[in-house]
């Protein structure tokens, strides 16, 4: 009787997965006026370069602590928050100006000119509030930036073309949100996401492919994702830069139930060709970033 009563329970469990994981599913953002919820984004870079008979070769870690603070959601779940990064550190080693490391949370002042001018760009970041309204399917349709900050950057920016403008800032928070399909799916469906950067060469496009492969055991859905990078030169810019290679993957759980993204990771690996003052020389990066749910 046991045996039988343990094997009916054993089909029904089975049979319940079965069907959770092959119905489709509504994958959304959700969230709660009001609620706080906390990200950790993580980013190491590779740089190998080839100048004459030289091989410089430099490291790049950097992280982001950020917070997202719920203001209003509508009935049709958009939702407005202001988005907040709490924290930057990043070091960089083999570069030509040596050891780089600093820390928004330290206020002390370094030896370092270009440590100082890098800290001090990014503490005007932080604890600013950046308003966002974004859709279920984490589109950012805007993104407010701090008036007090703008004024800031365009104090600094005077004689820096490599400094941070509203453009920029907006893109970043633009970037903080997956993508994801605008209808429900089932496993092997797939969509596209798309991405765009503005950089001093030009602009960077990157469009990946989402694939909904499996729910795991925790009731995350687990999407693959493979990205295409493409370049747009600038025309008029001091440095021209070809894309000759790149390859890339990730991966995404994204939590159902709780509607937001557990666990994030993206690699790429890019080749290029750089024409900077009449020189020429070979650069491959190699980046993976990392951004992990912690409240």
């Amino acid at each position: 009787m046991f045996t039988r009563a343990a094997a009916i329970l054993a089909f029904l469990v089975l049979s319940t997965q079965a069907d959770y994981v092959s119905a489709q599913q509504d994958l959304r953002w959700k969230f709660r006026a009001q609620e706080t919820i906390k990200y950790k984004v993580l980013q190491k870079m590779q740089t190998k370069m080839k100048i004459g008979d030289n091989d410089v070769n430099q490291s790049m870690d950097q992280q982001m602590d950020m917070s997202w603070h719920v203001q209003s959601t509508s009935a049709a779940g958009e939702t407005v928050m202001n988005q907040v990064v709490d924290r930057i550190f990043m070091k960089m080693e083999g570069g030509p100006t040596g050891p780089v490391a600093f820390d928004t949370s330290d206020n002390a002042k370094s030896d370092n000119p270009i440590i100082n001018s890098m800290g001090e760009m990014f503490r005007q970041i932080v604890n600013q509030k950046f308003q966002v309204t974004m859709k279920p399917t984490g589109q950012i349709t805007d993104v407010q930036v701090p008036a007090q900050l703008l004024e800031a950057l365009r104090r600094s920016a005077a004689g820096n073309p490599g400094a941070l403008d509203e453009t920029s800032l907006q893109q970043m928070m633009k970037q903080s949100a997956v993508m994801l399909p605008g209808q429900p799916v089932a496993l092997r469906n797939t969509w596209n996401s798309q991405q765009s950067v503005q950089l001093g060469f030009g602009t960077m496009n990157i469009k990946s492919q989402m694939t909904f492969v499996e729910v795991d055991p925790t009731g995350n859905a687990i999407i693959k994702v493979v990205p295409e990078i493409s370049v747009v030169p600038k025309p008029d810019a001091p440095i021209k830069m070809t894309l000759t290679s790149s390859s890339g993957q990730g991966e995404v759980a994204f939590n159902i139930i709780q509607g937001r993204v557990a666990k994030s990771q993206l690699d790429l690996d890019m080749a290029m060709t750089i024409e900077s003052n009449g020189q020429t020389f070979q650069q491959a990066i190699k980046q993976v970033t990392t951004m992990t749910l912690v409240q």
